[in-house]
């Protein structure tokens, strides 16, 4: 079972996070606190969510709106990652014959090579 922090525990656990700064962020919906019967609760995701944001809003003044939006493109793009190294497993397991095959393909819609 994951660790769960309340509100108090979370601002205490992140160094840069104020109740204020918090209330703008939930507001910009760069984290979105899990509701149960004894109130909201963070994860260990919302708290490293929150320790970017809050990196990113000090060092580049980044207003939480477009935080919200970088947070976003971050996500994307490691669930591209993850998607591109289950199909790279896939190439792996083929044949050698198909994986030469699919590394010409791909290198020519990549590279424009024939």
């Amino acid at each position: 079972m994951t660790r769960t922090l309340t509100e108090k525990e979370l601002i205490t656990s992140v160094t840069r996070l104020t109740s204020t700064r918090l209330t703008e962020y939930l507001a910009a919906e760069i984290v979105i606190p899990e509701q149960t019967d004894s109130g909201l609760v963070y994860h260990s995701l919302d708290v490293a969510r929150l320790e970017l944001a809050c990196e990113l809003h000090d060092q580049y003044e980044m207003e939480p709106d477009a935080l919200s939006m970088m947070i976003s493109l971050i996500d994307q793009m490691h669930g591209l990652r993850a998607e591109l190294r289950e199909v790279l497993k896939a190439v792996d397991a083929q044949p050698e014959p198909v994986r030469q095959t699919l590394i010409k393909v791909i290198g020519a819609a990549r590279f424009g090579r024939r």
